[in-house]
């Protein structure tokens, strides 16, 4: 594969937007008028964003295929697409010379880790976070002389960037089948359709203590977790640790172990709040604007986590901030003095079984996440530098492997999803007709080359409960089963209960109910008599 090395700006020019006055602009479309895009358009994808200008040769357009830059702040060097219309200051437009540099090869430079630390360092040197066309120039890259070889990297480096998009969306998809599972156990304070006890979270800690004021230093015996430390989302970040050195007397005061709950009390309005269970062997130290919580034998930190973390609960910290010195505050008591209801402890003690099992495959996920934001990283940097002479995409057994051929080696990257095959183990066949067999067959196919399939009751039915199920089991086994499966979307729990009674009902069921006279619970058991 045949390749030139080019200055960006050689085959590439770039088009600023323009700003229509903000009294000009109009909320609906309108004949003559169209469309002002600014980033947000791009981003936050919400209708009241959406405003309209009249269309004049003097506005800047763009189309949806075209590739545009942020160019300052917080989005510089953003690349965008998929909107038309006019477009604004902070977006420059680029506009390749097509019959050297195809736009979608175009596309994966901009958006590779090269031009990306390359424009962020640009904009870091100005008084704002910002680059112009000069800068541009100053960027180098190889472009195959083939718009066909440009189109067959293009292809590959697509592939990448499908499959880790499809793994961000399946963890998004993980976190809020935990907030759906807590909002169908419990309710809220507002809503408790169970009656179950009532009270403050006073009622069920025993002990409630604010972190260590003194500063981090530059080594010491303990990790010193932050603010930065817990996400929005409620997990812990170890990406960035600073440590700490304890006077012994004051250890107990400032330790937070396994089984601690842990609030950030004081941040911006929106990051007050944070908060997540502690689960890890080791003792580490917290900061001063977070506060550790300890429960008495009523509360699981689970159910307090799932409850701070939930819809109800973010919006119940919300209304609580008050604005001390610039930032907002939530102090221990305040904490204290929020409502919440207090289920029996096994109920709580079945969603911290059911979180744990969905953070195991959530942490798979995010290792494959890890791994294909390497994958994409590395072909992008050696698209860029000319080092992809030739590309073979095999899909294999959960296997991407791409082989470029660079001085006569083949570098393999392999075996992206193979930990995914834990969570299946093929069972012989159950006595399914020939044909829901072969799309069953084909399925796991999928599931070995994709890491996850859809979900189908027939699938379900043979290779979950036939498969898993020996003994008699209870409707919520099933359902753990249901949710620890990769399946590209999880049905609602109500979803699952309904296609259970259909099997019920079914004539010759499957399956059947029996009462347990020792766990006074109705489980189900196979009916070894019914036919396929």
């Amino acid at each position: 594969m045949e390749t030139k090395e080019y200055k960006l700006t050689d085959v590439c020019d770039f088009q600023g937007g323009t700003q229509p006055p903000k009294e000009e602009w109009i909320t609906e479309p309108r004949d003559g008028y169209i469309r002002m895009l600014q980033i947000r358009d791009f981003t936050q994808d919400k209708a009241e964003h959406v405003g309209y200008v009249k269309d004049t040769k003097k506005l800047n357009k763009c189309e949806e295929d075209d590739i545009l830059i942020g160019r300052y702040g917080a989005s510089v060097g953003k690349i965008l697409t998929g909107l038309a219309g006019a477009y604004n200051v902070a977006i420059i437009k680029t506009i390749p010379k097509e019959e050297v540099l195809s736009k979608r090869y175009l596309y994966y430079v901009l958006t590779g880790t090269d031009f990306q630390n390359f424009i962020l360092n640009i904009g870091a040197r100005a008084a704002q976070a910002g680059f112009n066309k000069n800068d541009l120039s100053l960027f180098k890259l190889h472009i195959p002389t083939s718009l066909n070889d440009q189109e067959k990297i293009a292809n590959v480096l697509e592939k990448a960037k499908n499959a880790l998009n499809r793994r961000v969306e399946t963890i998004v998809l993980l976190d809020k089948l935990i907030k759906n599972t807590f909002h169908k156990l419990f309710g809220t304070p507002s809503i408790n359709p169970n009656d179950f006890d009532e009270g403050n979270i006073s009622d069920v800690v025993t002990e409630v203590k604010y972190g260590t004021s003194k500063p981090a230093e530059s080594e010491g015996e303990y990790v010193y977790l932050r603010m930065n430390n817990i996400t929005t989302e409620g997990y812990w970040d170890f990406e960035s640790l600073k440590y700490i050195n304890v006077e012994e007397k004051d250890l107990e005061k400032y330790l937070v172990r396994k089984g601690d709950l842990v609030f950030n009390r004081t941040n911006s309005k929106e990051l007050v709040g944070k908060t997540a269970v502690f689960d890890e062997e080791n003792e580490m130290i917290i900061a001063g604007y977070l506060i550790r919580v300890r429960f008495n034998e009523k509360a699981n930190p689970y159910y307090v986590w799932g409850y701070l973390n939930s819809t109800h609960g973010k919006a119940t910290l919300f209304a609580l901030c008050r604005n001390i010195v610039g930032m907002a505050n939530i102090n221990a008591q305040e904490l204290q003095n929020i409502k919440i209801l207090i289920p029996p402890i096994e109920i709580q003690n079945s969603f911290e079984t059911t979180v744990r099992g969905i953070l195991r495959i959530k942490n798979h996920f995010l290792l494959h996440q890890k791994q294909l934001e390497n994958l994409l990283s590395s072909l992008s940097h050696k698209a860029l530098k000319g080092e992809l002479g030739l590309i073979e995409k095999v899909v294999l057994e959960g296997t991407i492997k791409v082989q470029p051929k660079i001085s006569g080696e083949v570098v393999v990257i392999d075996k992206i999803n193979k930990e995914l095959e834990e969570f299946h183990n093929s069972q012989p066949h159950t006595g399914a007709p020939d044909e829901i067999d072969n799309t069953i067959r084909q399925l796991e196919a999928e599931l070995k080359i994709k890491g996850e399939i859809p979900f189908w009751d027939e699938y379900v039915k043979y290779r979950i409960v036939k498969g898993k199920f020996k003994e008699a089991f209870t409707f919520d086994q099933l359902w753990e089963e249901i949710t620890k499966f990769p399946f590209e979307t999880v049905p609602e729990y109500d979803e699952v209960a309904s296609l259970l009674f259909k099997w019920l009902s079914e004539e010759n069921a499957f399956i059947r109910q029996q009462f347990n006279e020792s766990t006074k619970q109705i489980e189900l058991v196979l009916n070894e008599t019914a036919k396929a």
